[in-house]
């Protein structure tokens, strides 16, 4: 290209960059989340780069609410161990929503911030004092059978190892009681070492389904399995299905949520994990203020 040409292709090239340089950048168009109630839906994000958004005032407003209604319904279940003994050894901490996964503003809103930062979105664990005769019972049980274990080793012999485990599970299972609460979960997976799991109606709607040698939130093998109780309210499958894996099975409960703009801001679904024996698990499902659930589920 010879000399002119080349200098008038690069005064145009010039003239095309200051041209869109000037050009003002179109806003974008704010990210808005569900709505619940008199609150602004729109994201206000403080947090741009980081892997978490900000929560949208709806979104601050809708948590508040939900972990209200949720204290509501276990209080009376928490206060009836108490009076039987039982201690609150950990428990999720009361806070203003602060942050929230990004892209989520299209979903059923779930509580995510404290499942992420303390180890549970809503939770409660409770265990009985050592000084408990309950616990001192169970505890000398499991103390018999590890003697019993060691007294085989000393003597040659082969130790049965499952009876020491089966003795130290039940031990874990009547002095602990650990509670957990979500709500719009889109499934709910539960593996089983053992084939046999339950299930049985709710009076008032829902079912449980009690799986007693559920792998471990940690993994593990059935050594670390724990006996736990699920409840199911609200847009869930009318009944789990189940498979066969090796000596156990994975039971699946798949949730039926609305992705509608009016149903993001609702309690769509509930699911309870109560780890513990069975005794203890009727009683938390006999003292749960399921009135309240079913409020919050109404958005009352």
């Amino acid at each position: 290209m010879h000399g002119p040409a080349r200098a008038a292709l690069l005064l145009l090239s010039t003239a095309i960059v200051i041209y869109a340089a000037a050009m003002p950048v179109a806003a974008q168009k704010a990210a808005i989340t569900g709505s619940f109630g008199n609150c602004d839906a729109v994201i206000h994000d403080k947090l741009v780069g980081a892997e978490w958004r900000s929560p949208s005032d709806c979104e601050v407003k809708f948590d508040a609410y939900v972990r209200q209604g949720l204290t509501a319904a276990l209080q009376s279940a928490i206060d009836a161990l108490a009076e039987q003994g039982w201690q609150v050894s950990r428990q999720v901490e009361s806070q203003s929503l602060t942050s929230i996964p990004r892209h989520t503003e299209t979903k059923p809103f779930q509580m995510t911030e404290q499942q992420m930062h303390q180890g549970g979105a809503f939770f409660v664990s409770l265990r009985l004092p050592e000084s408990s005769p309950i616990y001192q019972r169970y505890n000398q049980a499991a103390m018999d059978a590890m003697q019993k274990v060691m007294a085989a080793v000393q003597a040659g012999k082969n130790p049965q190892m499952e009876a020491a485990n089966d003795a130290a599970r039940v031990l874990g299972e009547n002095t602990t009681v650990e509670i957990s609460v979500a709500i719009n979960l889109g499934s709910q997976g539960m593996s089983n070492f053992k084939t046999g799991h339950t299930v049985k109606p709710l009076p008032g709607g829902g079912y449980t389904v009690e799986v007693p040698y559920t792998q471990a939130p940690t993994g593990g093998d059935i050594t670390a399995s724990q006996r736990v109780t699920f409840v199911f309210l609200g847009a869930w499958a009318a009944a789990p299905t189940s498979r066969a894996s090796g000596e156990g099975e994975e039971i699946q409960v798949k949730g039926n949520l609305s992705l509608a703009a009016p149903d993001l801001m609702k309690v769509q679904n509930v699911r309870i994990r109560i780890q513990g024996g069975t005794g203890q698990a009727q009683q938390v499902l006999r003292t749960i203020n399921w009135n309240a659930l079913q409020q919050l589920m109404a958005g009352k």
